[in-house]
């Protein structure tokens, strides 16, 4: 018997369409699909959480992905099975420098492939490269609202706690890609962006920096004004996906 293609995210094709908004955080789920008309849980399995409803007559889903590049690579693998064509992730960052604020959003271009799961699917030299349409749409979104935001490269990594243990060269790393213009660090833009390009899918990623650091080094974390800006960085993905929707429809 053959393999059950979305055995993770538990999805019937009906159940999702063409255009999905990716959150990391499951309990974000509902506050994205609060931007939908009649949205409603369609299925719900690990840290695959989906609901789906209307927007400007047209069916979006919002599907969590759980942390890190593995959960979204299968997420990914599993939602093309389904029809779908746009993936647009919203997820959280802490800043690499000064410039973007507490709040404020990331529009990723690009993610350097520090994760080893988009290494697993092709050579490290092949870059992680957001679509064009999607990131210029979000970018216009952005614009339109008035919302603070900065569009550049991220950086994908696996270990949320390994700096400690690679002491000062993790530290010459890190002032190295900061000089470089690196914007943010996160866990699954560059997975998302290469599973995708080679799936032959539209992606994109939002972020919303949850942590701040000043010329001096000291650190602004999760607050009201993040939460602010989380709710401003929504907003831009709902519109861009709007805009999206206006355009011609991809071709597969």
């Amino acid at each position: 018997m053959a393999e059950d293609p979305r055995y993770h995210i538990k999805l019937e094709p009906k159940q999702v369409v063409g255009y999905v908004l990716l959150p990391g955080d499951r309990d974000r789920v509902p506050r994205i699909a609060q931007h939908l008309e009649g949205a409603e849980v369609v299925a719900e399995n690990r840290e695959y959480r989906t609901m789906t409803g209307t927007l400007d007559g047209t069916r979006v889903s919002v599907v969590s992905s759980g942390m890190g590049s593995p959960a979204v690579a299968i997420g990914v693998e599993e939602l093309r099975t389904a029809g779908v064509h746009t993936i647009i992730r919203i997820g959280t960052t802490g800043a690499v420098g000064p410039g973007p604020r507490l709040g404020d959003s990331i529009i990723a271009l690009g993610a350097v492939r520090t994760e080893g799961t988009s290494r697993a699917y092709i050579d490290l030299e092949y870059p992680a490269v957001a679509d064009l349409d999607v990131t210029n749409a979000l970018r216009d979104a952005a614009v339109a609202a008035g919302a603070p935001h900065h569009v550049g490269i991220v950086e994908s990594s696996d270990a949320y706690y390994a700096a400690e243990f690679m002491g000062a060269p993790a530290e010459e790393r890190f002032q190295r890609l900061r000089r470089a213009g690196l914007l943010a660090i996160e866990m699954e833009a560059s997975a998302l962006f290469v599973v995708g390009r080679l799936r032959g899918l539209r992606t994109g990623c939002i972020l919303t920096l949850r942590e701040e650091s000043d010329a001096g080094g000291h650190r602004k974390q999760a607050g009201p004004e993040f939460e602010r800006g989380l709710d401003r960085t929504i907003a831009v993905a709902i519109d861009a996906v709007r805009r999206l929707i206006r355009q011609p429809q991809p071709k597969r």
